[in-house]
């Protein structure tokens, strides 16, 4: 069953959508979203005050489930709450890893312009509070297979996203 994954420190309020089969908590600092918590839901859910944000990734979520690119809007992601490094590899992640594609862990730290860091690729990805948008199932091991996906939901779902997305699962 699922294991309760805390909102981070400072967290203002929260929005939930969700499009079957995923869902997606915003964790709203300010006017900054700290975190996303990535959940499996059964229906669809979206409440009738929800933010511009939430509405469209929910319409992502959407297109997502219906096996199309999410194309997620341009959400106000506090990457100043990372380190350096850490915000370097997501970063890289986001930018040059688009849906469909996987890179291993030395991949991803060659495009972060940090060869050789591997294993702090590793956890920076264990770290990523955007998980989704910032797409840390895109990453897998050298050998291609699906290792290290730290949601309560664990390998099954980042198998799925891939799935979704029309990328290797594994």
């Amino acid at each position: 069953m699922w294991k309760k994954i805390d909102a981070p420190k400072g967290t203002e309020r929260e929005e939930t959508v969700a499009a079957a089969p995923l869902e997606l908590t915003l964790c709203w600092r300010g006017d900054r979203i700290a975190a996303l918590r990535l959940r499996m839901a059964d229906k669809d859910a979206l409440a009738g005050d929800a933010s511009p944000e939430a509405r469209g990734v929910q319409a992502a979520l959407k297109r997502l489930a219906a096996g199309r690119p999410a194309e997620f809007p341009e959400l106000p992601l506090d990457w100043d709450a990372l380190p350096a490094f850490t915000r370097r590899v997501l970063e890289a992640l986001k930018d040059k890893v688009g849906p469909g594609a996987v890179t291993t862990y030395g991949g991803l730290a060659r495009l972060a312009g940090e060869p050789g860091k591997a294993r702090a690729v590793g956890q920076a990805m264990a770290r990523n509070p955007w998980p989704l948008v910032v797409p840390c199932h895109r990453v897998v091991g050298s050998t291609g297979a699906l290792t290290g996906y730290t949601n309560p939901c664990g390998l099954d779902l980042k198998a799925l996203l891939l799935r979704l997305e029309g990328g290797s699962a594994g």
